[in-house]
């Protein structure tokens, strides 16, 4: 039968205390993070973005001129513009033009491209009431309550001026 050394056992002890320190010390720089900044690290980037209120004003205009589709509840995976539309729309329009057709922007991401605007609201003609209603629930869902708000108050817009035909 084999002996293990005697200061084996000292030396493996130590190491499996640096790892426990070294466990609690990245613990305590994650709440810390957190309690610094109210929020946790992974919600930082969830928080970068905010209500386009030219987009907002855009869409408040498009419904007051009728450019509205008040479709069902689901039917926004089959009305929303495809890649190669939302492409071929910058390209003739520019992003300043794409930017009016999402309620948020995301910071974290350059202007001219597409991953700065979020939460579209219509197919790049008209606003859709499915859009809004798929907007509302993501943007509570993330806690975008700016987002969430103003999709509501396009919703009702939308209802109020079919009750009013």
């Amino acid at each position: 039968m084999r002996t293990v050394p005697k200061m084996l056992y000292p030396c493996g002890l130590a190491l499996f205390c640096m790892i426990g320190l070294t466990i609690g010390a990245l613990a305590i720089n994650v709440r810390e993070q957190t309690t610094i900044t109210g929020q946790s690290l992974a919600t930082e980037k969830i928080r970068a973005v905010r209500l386009n209120q030219d987009a907002f004003d855009y869409a408040r205009e498009l419904i007051k001129q009728g450019h509205v589709v008040a479709d069902g509840r689901c039917a926004w995976s089959q009305h929303q513009p495809s890649a190669e539309e939302e492409n071929e729309f910058i390209r003739l329009h520019g992003f300043g033009e794409y930017a009016k057709w999402h309620l948020g922007i995301d910071d974290a991401h350059g202007e001219k491209t597409k991953a700065r605007y979020k939460f579209p609201y219509g197919d790049l003609k008209n606003v859709h009431r499915c859009a809004l209603l798929a907007i509302e629930s993501r943007a509570a869902q993330y806690k975008h309550y700016g987002i969430e708000n103003a999709a509501l108050e396009l919703r009702e817009m939308i209802s109020a001026s079919n009750r009013d035909r």
